[in-house]
């Protein structure tokens, strides 16, 4: 009966069926009957004729019911606001695959360079959560012109990484005809993460989208931007036109009348441009967990006598592998088996051999001079003078010192340092963080509760105990991490420690995984974003990044703004050239650009500091010359 009528009427229908409802076909309408909570909260009688057939609804004692209709709309919001919320598990389906088959698979689907993977162990069947998100997209192209759209994303948990839409469009299809049961408990520290990557993911695609729809209002802001500036303009042309003969009280009337003038124009401009800016508003309405079916392979990378330990998983339900990460740097790209270390094509890219030399062309002496050699002998060469290396230039850059990964001596000087701190030892715990580094300048503004404060401590809490734990393999960007939990009297602060090349202590994260400080933001995690006041008065420009870097992005942005700022050789020289407000929206920028988090421009930090954009640019240059900031050293 359903597929007679329009969606809208089919959805009405369904909806009715889910509320307790009761209908039926009568004659060429539908009889229903509505419970009376339900009636009430649609202010329809008990029971009625309705149709979405307008000829039908002129009859006596139909009622149209049909697209667009208030109560259809209201019905719509109130399953929207119920959510769609849920966890599943996909049946396996596929028959067993052997290990050779598998492994031969995954060399095919994974090829690494320089590298090569056996299999330690046999495929074992099991599932891999994928996290569905699906929103309403409201887009705002102006003021009468808005849109409503239906997104949804795929993402799997394990990697961060959103499937294609032919794979998700796969497990869509097998959703809807195949039974399925509950899905495993997902933790929360894992479901986290991909709710906010996901979220991105939709926000993203919602911003593409909306520049292709803004492009319908181009030509309708482009005519009333013109019309405004061409009525400003004859009005400013008719002032000065006016002042010109004008005796100097009236003239300075008709310059203040000028600036008024711009004023509006400005105003009325910025109106205009915020009239068609475009806007989108995500409102989340279906989340599922779904478990699908996976062959998973234990196996090992090897380059020579070296191995790394890689677990990849098949899903033959997308007829892929899952996706995976660089252990090394995140990045989502092909592997490949270094020297020292397993990375990838993002942060151990193929050196690409100098091209060969051109030989200078021979000198006219050197081409008017015949050959005095006799013919058939060989002509003698001047024995080949050995080149001097020269000595490297102050600017060129040097290697980067590898990673030091922390062995038993750095736990337990991890375990020292978190009891230096609870006893109050300030000159204990100064040997062990390195100079010049975040945590520095954490201690350096909240003295020995730095650390405390940098992962979200409140002030009065008490350390009861902690735990810690190194990582064997680099994290967050290129170094050694021990991660862990403080306990208080009040509550549990994950953390994670990173370790300089000297094996020093130089920065702390409010969380305990191995990702990269950008990631984070990118990912919108919540930081910690309340300020204690510092223990010791701070310079201006070191106010404002506290004030403002922690408020806007967290507390660990601010501990490498501050760290940056310390570090610059002549800061004072920097203060008689830039105001203290471009100085730490440079700053900010700076840190938050080098540090791979989304949003670093020069209109947001002008913004957030009050401070002018084009100072800021021209302040980014001086600063980025003394401090020499690059991916690896951030601060």
């Amino acid at each position: 009966m359903t597929g007679s009528h329009n969606p809208a009427f089919a959805f009405w229908l369904d909806y009715l069926d889910s509320q307790g409802g009761l209908w039926e076909p009568s004659g060429e309408a539908v009889l229903t009957v509505l419970p009376d909570q339900l009636a009430a909260a649609h202010d329809l009688p008990e029971s009625t004729l309705i149709t979405d057939d307008p000829d039908i609804a002129r009859e006596d004692g139909v009622q149209f019911l049909g697209a667009g209709h208030p109560e259809i709309d209201k019905a719509a919001g109130a399953v929207i606001d119920a959510a769609d919320v849920g966890t599943l598990t996909l049946p396996h389906g596929s028959k067993p695959m052997s290990t050779e088959d598998l492994l031969a698979l995954i060399r095919d689907r994974m090829p690494v360079d320089h590298g090569r993977i056996d299999a330690t162990g046999a495929p074992i069947r099991t599932h891999r959560a994928t996290l569905r998100l699906g929103a309403l997209v409201s887009h705002t192209v102006s003021a009468e012109e808005q849109f409503t759209e239906v997104s949804e994303c795929l993402l799997d948990v394990g990697s961060l990484i959103a499937w294609p839409e032919q794979a998700a469009a796969r497990v869509r299809d097998a959703i809807a005809v195949t039974d399925t049961g509950l899905a495993r408990h997902v933790p929360g520290n894992a479901l986290i993460p991909a709710l906010a990557a996901t979220h991105s993911v939709l926000d993203e695609a919602a911003a593409s989208r909306g520049r292709v729809l803004a492009q319908t209002a181009d030509a309708e802001r482009a005519a009333e931007t013109t019309r405004a500036s061409e009525y400003y303009a004859a009005a400013l042309a008719a002032i000065d036109k006016r002042r010109t003969d004008a005796d100097p009280d009236r003239a300075a009337l008709l310059d203040a009348r000028a600036q008024a003038t711009i004023a509006e124009r400005d105003r009325r401009l910025a109106e205009i441009g915020e009239k068609y800016r475009h806007q989108h508003k995500l409102r989340p309405y279906r989340l599922h967990i779904i478990d699908v079916p996976a062959w998973r392979l234990t196996t090992d990378i090897r380059r020579g006598d070296r191995r790394w330990p890689v677990v990849f998983d098949y899903l033959p339900l997308v007829s892929d592998l899952a996706p995976t990460r660089c252990p090394n740097c995140d990045a989502h790209a092909p592997l490949v088996a270094t020297k020292t270390h397993l990375g990838c094509t993002v942060c151990s890219p193929a050196k690409t051999p100098p091209p060969p030399a051109v030989p200078a062309p021979p000198s006219r002496n050197q081409a008017a001079q015949p050959s005095r050699e006799k013919p058939g002998k060989t002509p003698k060469t001047a024995p080949a003078k050995d080149k001097v290396a020269a000595p490297p230039r102050a600017d060129r850059k040097q290697p980067v010192a590898r990673p030091v990964l922390p062995g038993k001596a750095e736990e337990l000087e991890a375990a020292a340092f978190w009891n230096y701190l609870a006893a109050g030892e300030n000159r204990k715990l100064a040997r062990l963080i390195a100079p010049d580094s975040p945590l520095a300048a954490l201690t350096r503004v909240y003295g020995s509760a730095g650390a405390l404060r940098g992962v979200g401590v409140p002030t009065g809490d008490t350390l009861m105990k902690f735990t810690c734990q190194n990582y064997d393999h680099p994290v967050a960007g290129q170094r050694g991490g021990t991660a862990g939990a403080l306990y208080t009297d009040h509550g549990t602060f994950p953390y994670l420690l990173l370790w300089s090349p000297d094996r020093l202590l130089e920065e702390i994260f409010p969380y305990a995984a191995p990702w990269h400080l950008g990631m984070v933001a990118r990912m919108r995690l919540k930081p910690v974003t309340h300020a204690p006041p510092a223990r010791q008065k701070l310079d201006t420009v070191a106010g404002l990044l506290l004030d403002r870097t922690t408020a806007r992005h967290g507390l660990t942005f601010t501990a490498r703004c501050l760290a940056a700022w310390w570090r610059l050789p002549s800061p004072d020289d920097l203060v008689t050239r830039f105001s203290p407000r471009v100085i730490a929206a440079t700053v900010d920028r700076a840190i938050r650009y080098w540090s791979g988090a989304a949003k670093a421009t020069y209109p947001d930090a002008a913004v957030a500091f009050n401070a002018d954009e084009s100072a800021v640019r021209k302040a980014t240059a001086v600063v980025q010359k003394q401090l020499r900031l690059d991916s690896t050293r951030n601060w």
